[in-house]
């Protein structure tokens, strides 16, 4: 207790990361228990159709805002946030109504097209899981504006129970066929709902306040980047770091690519129990720093990434060896998911002690560097896993994919570190 007191008490900033920390154990535990009974419920093949259908309501959450959620938590004026929060959600309404009418008649030929017709009926459920994760999203990033990081942890725990209730339930009742889709959709309402419910009373008073063209207009007009640049730049990172089982499904098998998402799922458990939170706070105490000291900014950056490698390295290693024999505890076939570990390890090394930091080129207002590397890694991305598909196998293909993307997350915090370097002797220079 002394020790865990000593951690929360050394900043502000620990107290926020610890908070959040807290409650990526319980989210993560409950995940990796009940990965264990998924595994004997459900076939690899209804678990690849489920990755491919959290792939893409992933990327579609992320940009259906046009990213003026992401600006909510650098914006210094409470009235433009909350202008902010409802722009977000409009943009996001109106996106998703116009995807039903579209998915309502042409579900079949988009499917077909894009080799997903394994989705069936449940393709029409992706605007309403989009629109429902887009009101998470904002409404966290409101509640990291105003450091309310209880109300975050909260939010994920009660997603992840409700999620995990349902898909082991719709499971034992023999509702394979989208049952973890149906427990996912059914585990963000109910997140949704408890945020909504958390805003403080005056924020539905003076809603009309913020709610005005001219006030709308004006804060669209202010962060206009974040809808063009940062919306694909969002977009296309979104199609590497969520979309891998799309691409799996495409150029391989579903089969395969319900391997790869419980390998991924279960080893980012550990890992997620630090990044997620570090990122959070991360984004919300960088910005200050930016505004008040660069040098102390470039410090947090270095400080973060040195203590991700610390734990990173021995860690992938240890699970590089090990792996294999520890799926086999999920059931029969599931150590083959194992072995694709060490095939992606190195991905997972370059993205992880980059992600906390990846938020810097927004910071910095440098979203075109932040588009230049999202080109690179997605245009990578599609044409390694291509090129494997026609001459190697999938392992070695994940493998090639890997290293390559891996080069371009080292080249884009490189420039990134160069950057604020340059602003911090601009700064001494005047």
């Amino acid at each position: 207790m002394n020790y865990i007191s000593q951690i929360t008490n050394k900043s502000e900033f620990n107290k926020n990361v610890f908070t959040l920390f807290t409650g990526q154990i319980i989210v993560q535990a409950i995940s990796f228990f009940v990965g264990f009974i998924i595994t004997r419920l459900y076939l690899p093949e209804e678990i690849g159709i489920y990755s491919l259908f959290i792939g893409i309501t992933t990327i579609l959450t992320i940009i259906c805002t046009g990213r003026y959620d992401a600006a909510i938590v650098v914006e210094g004026d409470d009235g433009k946030v909350k202008s902010l929060l409802l722009l977000s959600l409009l943009i996001s309404f109106w996106f998703n109504l116009l995807m039903f009418v579209f998915l309502y008649f042409f579900s079949n030929p988009f499917m077909n097209y894009f080799n997903i017709a394994s989705l069936g009926r449940w393709i029409l459920l992706i605007p309403f899981t989009v629109f429902v994760g887009s009101i998470i999203k904002a409404t966290q990033n409101y509640f990291n504006r105003y450091a309310e990081y209880g109300k975050m942890k909260n939010s994920d725990i009660i997603k992840s129970s409700i999620n995990s209730f349902f898909s082991v339930g719709l499971g034992l009742i023999k509702f394979l066929n989208g049952g973890l889709i149906l427990a996912n959709v059914i585990g963000n309402i109910f997140s949704a709902l408890f945020l909504l419910l958390k805003f403080p009373k005056n924020f539905w008073k003076d809603i009309h306040l913020f709610y005005s063209i001219q006030k709308l207009k004006k804060v669209a007009v202010q962060y206009k980047n974040y809808l063009t640049s940062y919306s694909l730049s969002g977009l296309l990172n979104a199609l590497v770091t969520n979309g891998t089982p799309i691409f799996i499904v495409y150029f391989f098998s579903e089969k395969i690519a319900g391997y790869y998402f419980m390998a991924e799922k279960i080893i980012s458990i550990p890992i997620g129990l630090i990044v997620a939170s570090i990122s959070r706070v991360f984004y919300q105490k960088a910005s200050e720093l930016y505004r008040e000291d660069k040098t102390k900014f470039l410090a947090l950056i270095t400080n973060i990434q040195k203590k991700m490698i610390l734990f990173l390295v021995p860690f992938l290693i240890i699970l590089s060896v090990f792996a294999p024999y520890f799926f086999k505890l999920f059931g029969d076939g599931w150590g083959y998911a194992g072995e694709m570990v060490k095939y992606f390890a190195i991905l997972i090394f370059f993205s992880n002690v980059v992600s906390p930091v990846g938020t810097i080129s927004n910071i910095i207002n440098r979203l075109d560097i932040l588009l230049y590397f999202n080109i690179s890694i997605a245009v990578s991305r599609v044409v390694t896993f291509y090129v494997g598909s026609l001459y190697f196998s999938f392992e070695y293909s994940l493998l090639f994919s890997s290293v390559v993307v891996s080069i371009c997350y080292l080249v884009f915090n490189i420039v990134l570190k160069d950057k604020i370097k340059l602003e911090i002797s601009g700064e001494k220079v005047f």
